[in-house]
């Protein structure tokens, strides 16, 4: 975290992984080679100005160059599309769509993947725009013709209601290779209903944030976006890349004033779309093998419990982190989030809670660590704890609290783009978590899998190694729903 910065890992955001338990009797099957299976059971959930229907999350990374489209639940509708390793975003696959003689290439998502009839969606894709097509990813009616649509074509990003009313949002030639892939644009967009009691015409609304939240988003009517049925990507000309695709009920970006979110490289409470079985402690191991940052506060991991509150929205209350930052010179810098605000609090400052950003305290490579956030409920209060094995140095601190339980977590690297001197690339990092446990009401333990996870942002640098995010390593899971 860092001073005045709110926390990606609530505000989803962001840039999250939602780990969820496999129990029984709890457990929920997570076959990889059946995209098509429902995974996740809608939990109640208030998104702005609307009720759910039913919560969903669809994720498509193509981690896999090798197996087919319907493998990540895409249908061809027209055209040709492949699975292709070059170009790649931070070493992910991407899908190749090209259009062949002025004939769209359209390819939809499986449409049993998506929950219709919802009142609020969020959506991301990052798009390959180096090889100068014009290529866009959005909702679409039952038809196949769009309904909410963002993309680039001519040197801009555009978005709008369909492809013939379309509105440009920033010039790609204006965006900062700082954070993400050279040729790469990262968006990510909010679709809702607009219309409350007090004003019932204000409709359908999209909202479009282009490689950054920290900036008010661009704002376009979509009239029709109710009717969606699916989403789809469309490429109108030459040839388009594209991964890093989530279709979500739950919402992902946030406009937060000197914020981006959207760096978590983790997962945020957008794919929440589960809950645990009600949890008091969350505990996880870190091993530290080696890092060279070369700013404070600007990367660091970090674990989250959420209470039912905190787990069904996407709020700061209710929302509970502990952290470390990965600072210059062999340091690092612990700090927690109390559940009401989103700001990180310095262990080093016990007396004023000074949430600016203090410069860490030495630690050896191959350090480990122990996170934990407890809830004492006798007690009446949370504790957050960390324990470095290796200098014996106990960071501990406690806040009053009288809520439910934990229904939710999950854990993640957090990268602050809004505040950093250097390219993101500078920052290097190897590290592993694993051992990530929830105790229940009932006392008994069970630890969280790295199979049972959805990425919320997959793609990390390449100087970045954290093994429980690394697909090649932990073997994600790929489902959607």
């Amino acid at each position: 975290m860092i001073g005045h910065k709110l926390s990606t890992t609530v505000i989803i955001i962001t840039i999250v992984l939602v780990l969820a338990i496999i129990i029984s009797p709890y457990i929920i099957p997570t076959q990889r080679n059946n995209y098509g299976l429902r995974v996740h059971e809608p939990v109640p959930r208030l998104a702005p100005t609307a009720s759910l229907v039913g919560a969903f999350a669809y994720v498509s990374n193509f981690e896999l160059a090798h197996e087919p489209l319907t493998y990540y639940g895409w249908e061809v509708i027209s055209g040709e599309a492949s699975i292709v390793t070059t170009p790649n975003y931070w070493g992910e696959p991407s899908l190749k769509s090209t259009a062949v003689n002025n004939v769209p290439q359209i390819d939809i998502v499986n449409p049993n993947l998506i929950v219709r009839g919802d009142q609020f969606l969020s959506f991301q894709v990052a798009i390959y725009y180096g090889s100068g097509g014009s290529g866009f990813f959005g909702l679409v009616n039952a038809n196949y013709q769009p309904v909410a649509i963002v993309g680039v074509a001519n040197g801009y990003v555009w978005a709008g209601p369909n492809l013939t009313d379309l509105k440009p949002v920033v010039s790609l030639s204006s965006l900062s290779n700082a954070l993400y892939p050279p040729g790469w644009v990262f968006i990510m967009v909010n679709v809702y209903n607009a219309s409350t009691p007090y004003n019932k015409t204000a409709g359908w609304v999209m909202q479009v944030f282009v490689d950054g939240t920290d900036q008010p988003p661009f704002e376009v009517g979509v009239p029709d976006a109710g009717n969606y049925y699916t989403a789809a990507i469309i490429t109108e000309n030459g040839t388009v890349y594209y991964t890093d695709i989530i279709v979500t009920s739950l919402e992902i970006p946030i406009y937060l004033q000197k914020y981006n979110n959207m760096e978590g490289y983790g997962q945020g409470s957008g794919l929440i779309t589960t809950l645990l079985p009600p949890f008091y402690n969350l505990t996880a191991l870190v091993l530290l093998r080696y890092w060279n940052t070369p700013q404070v506060g600007i990367l660091s991991f970090q674990i989250n419990a959420m209470n039912y509150y905190g787990t069904t929205r996407s709020t700061c209350v209710g929302f509970f982190q502990i952290g470390v930052d990965l600072d210059p010179n062999g340091t690092i810098a612990p700090w927690y989030v109390p559940g009401k605000n989103c700001i990180a609090h310095y262990y080093f400052n016990e007396t004023t809670m000074n949430p600016a950003v203090l410069p860490g305290v030495p630690t050896p490579n191959n350090t480990l660590l122990k996170l934990m956030i407890y809830y004492n409920m006798s007690a009446k209060e949370i504790v957050f704890e960390i324990y470095d094995y290796n200098t014996s140095e106990l960071w501990i601190h406690e806040i009053p609290y009288s809520g439910t339980p934990f229904y939710g977590t999950y854990t993640q690297l957090e990268f602050q783009y809004a505040y950093t001197k250097y390219p993101i690339t500078d920052y290097i990092f190897n590290g592993t978590m694993f051992d990530i446990e929830v105790t229940f009401l009932n006392g008994t333990t069970a630890t969280l899998p790295a199979s049972y996870m959805i990425p919320f942002e997959l793609s990390a640098p390449l100087t970045w190694d954290l093994t429980y995010y690394n697909a090649n390593a932990s073997g994600y899971n790929q489902f959607a729903k």
